[in-house]
């Protein structure tokens, strides 16, 4: 799903003074400059007054939208969470029930860092803010980035058990390790030297390489 859409499907808040279509319209709008400035600027340099002007709005119809600029960041940091689940989750249904779980494992790396590089609907402006974000601002965000943390446990301890994953590294070091890696690649991802195709696979080869096993010594687990 993409961003555009997750944010119409979820909009909490409607202006009593627009049509319904445009209100949700506007909505997105200021979402995707949002992202945009925050990325520019850094959130707590950005204010309302500056963002309704970028939309072309009123500062005070913003209200209609929008209660603050958190609550703006709140939506925005769910997005990304919703962009990057819904991305892993899809790339692994679409192998089937029967793949092997390094495949899944695979599939789900490339489904993130693709999620992260691309440009269409305003994803990689979303993906952007979390980097931008004051500590106190990613503590306020913890629970959503547990949860799509919990995703990747869930992948490499099925890894473990089945025997395609080594048993000799502490989980609480190579998922964060590896989430932490693929959030990274949007700082040094150069499409003109580089596709994304590319940057996944050096990804599962360096990071992953040397802990996932070979299609051999899993069929002999």
């Amino acid at each position: 799903m993409s961003a555009a859409k997750w944010a119409i499907a979820e909009s909490r808040s409607r202006s009593s003074r627009q049509k319904p279509g445009k209100a949700a319209a506007t909505r997105v709008e200021i979402l995707s400059a949002a992202a945009q400035l925050f990325a520019e600027k850094g959130y707590s340099e950005c204010n309302l007054r500056e963002l309704a002007d970028r939309v072309g709005i009123k500062a005070g119809s913003f209200y209609y939208h929008f209660k603050s600029k958190e609550e703006i960041l709140d939506e925005l940091v769910e997005t990304s969470v919703n962009l990057l689940s819904d991305a892993i989750r899809n790339a692994i249904v679409l192998l089937g029930a029967d793949a092997l779980i390094r495949d899944r494992i695979s599939a789900a790396v490339r489904a993130h860092i693709a999620t992260f590089l691309t440009t269409n609907n305003n994803s990689t402006a979303f993906m952007h803010v979390w980097e931008h974000l004051p500590p106190v601002m990613k503590r306020r965000n913890r629970k959503k980035r547990r949860a799509y943390a919990a995703i990747w446990y869930e992948l490499i301890e099925e890894g473990v058990r089945e025997g395609a994953v080594r048993n000799d590294i502490e989980l609480q070091i190579l998922v964060p390790l590896l989430i932490t890696v693929m959030n990274r690649t949007i700082e040094w991802y150069r499409p003109h030297r580089m596709t994304v195709a590319d940057v996944c696979e050096a990804v599962i080869k360096i990071h992953l390489g040397g802990n996932i096993t070979s299609d051999r010594s899993q069929a002999e687990v």
